[in-house]
């Protein structure tokens, strides 16, 4: 069944991507994933002071996404009506607060509770982002410019534990949430001087081809972007949250020698997604079609990532152990700059805040249930082997979403659409 049956106008803006909005948007993700996963890099002493079992700690990584996930169709309707420069810029400061008052937290109540206002803010990055990034970058350098703002979220972790172990080691884990979520609120000054020069940063005028929630769920392309974004970030948050305590319990690293690999791992993944950006595109502009290029590097990393995962849980040695994690990171890295591209060309400027939102709350499910399931597996077994055996097979099952589900990779005709609803 196909949705198409006629040339798509082509809505794309021209020209060049706009480097200020794209280096923007890059350095509001890095700080974005540095604050949300500074928490597993507490984690090892966070859990000893407030005598937290591995379930609990679960909870307190997973507690995030129970906000983050459903709060994505929300955050999408928002930037899409009130614009979404002003959607983002009002979450920014939700989740810096949030990250700050995390080092006065005296308990597990506190932590929760500090977790869930994080998930609320931090939930208006990607409809907003991409609602932007859908506005003012041509069709022909998305994969690029997507990866550039992508990188934000490879290198977030990164810095996040390498500058936030260096506090953590010196001045404690307090310390840590209260110097990030501060340092996090300069990102606002250089947002604010944007917003006032910015055209693309006020909310699109009303139109009728504007597609309500009703007509975006009815695609199957967002289906298939929902399967095998939840089979991706499975994966991904597994290792996201798991990644600290595994490296200490599993591998008998020290919290001072896991900071370091932690890093490499996001250092690694980083780069693979600047260079898929760069490939991607030259592979358009040489001539192969958009759903060829970005069908090829999902279904790569989808494969790839699991076959890594279910690998590393039989492997034995520090030098097989550290290979495997970083390969896993190179093919991680491939989903990055193609995932947010499909949305962005299937959805189109009206919609990419309202379908990311959709995609991004099933997809965040799996950062709901991963860290809780890990926990409980790690609690039961005493080892890591079920957790990533599990991982690694849900992100093979990304194949279905990206192959089977998800048509051909072209921009949806919303004003076509819309006319076929009503005369059904």
């Amino acid at each position: 069944m196909r949705l198409y049956n006629r040339p798509m106008p082509d809505t794309t803006p021209a020209g060049r991507a706009p480097v200020g909005l794209v280096a923007l948007l890059a350095v509001a993700l890095l700080i974005n994933y540095a604050d949300r996963g500074s928490i597993s890099v507490a984690a090892p002493l966070l859990g000893k002071e407030l005598g937290l079992s591995a379930s609990e700690i679960g909870w307190v990584l997973g507690l995030f996404y129970w906000a983050y996930a459903p709060m994505q169709p929300i955050m999408g309707w928002c930037a899409d009506r009130f614009g979404p420069a002003r959607v983002l810029a009002a979450g920014f400061l939700l989740w810096s607060a949030a990250t700050g008052l995390m080092g006065l937290a005296s308990g597990l109540a506190a932590l929760v509770a500090l977790r869930l206002l994080m998930g609320t803010g931090e939930a208006t990055f990607y409809p907003s982002a991409l609602s932007l990034m859908s506005r003012n970058v041509p069709a022909t350098q998305r994969a690029r410019a997507t990866a550039t703002m992508q990188f934000g979220a490879l290198i977030g972790p990164a810095a996040g534990a390498l500058l936030g172990g260096w506090v953590m080691v010196r001045h404690g884990w307090r310390a840590m949430f209260v110097v990030m979520g501060i340092a996090s609120l300069v990102w606002l000054l250089f947002w604010r001087k944007w917003m006032r020069s910015a055209p693309g940063a006020a909310p699109l005028p009303a139109s009728g081809d504007d597609p309500p929630y009703a007509l975006i769920l009815k695609q199957r392309a967002l289906w298939g972007g929902m399967i095998g974004t939840f089979c991706g970030n499975y994966a991904f948050y597994f290792v996201f949250s798991w990644l600290p305590l595994y490296l200490v319990n599993q591998r008998g690293l020290s919290v001072a020698q896991m900071t370091p690999m932690t890093s490499a791992f996001y250092i690694v993944d980083g780069a693979s997604v600047l260079a898929a950006g760069w490939l991607l595109d030259r592979w358009v502009s040489r001539g192969a079609s958009l759903n060829r290029a970005y069908k090829t590097a999902l279904a790569a990393s989808s494969a790839g990532v699991g076959l890594c995962l279910m690998t590393a849980s039989i492997v034995s040695g520090p030098v097989a152990a550290a290979g495997i994690l970083l390969l896993t990171a190179v093919l991680d890295g491939l989903n990055s700059p193609s995932n947010p591209s499909v949305t962005q060309t299937f959805a189109g400027p009206r919609a990419t805040g309202r379908w990311m939102g959709l995609q991004n709350a099933v997809g965040n499910v799996a950062g709901m249930t991963a860290p809780v399931v890990t926990g409980y597996l790690v609690e039961s077994s005493g080892n890591y082997t079920s957790a990533l055996v599990l991982s690694g097979a849900v992100a093979i099952c990304g194949l279905i979403g990206w192959l089977v589900v998800m048509p051909e990779v072209r921009p949806v005709d919303w004003a076509e659409q819309a006319s076929r609803a009503t005369h059904r």
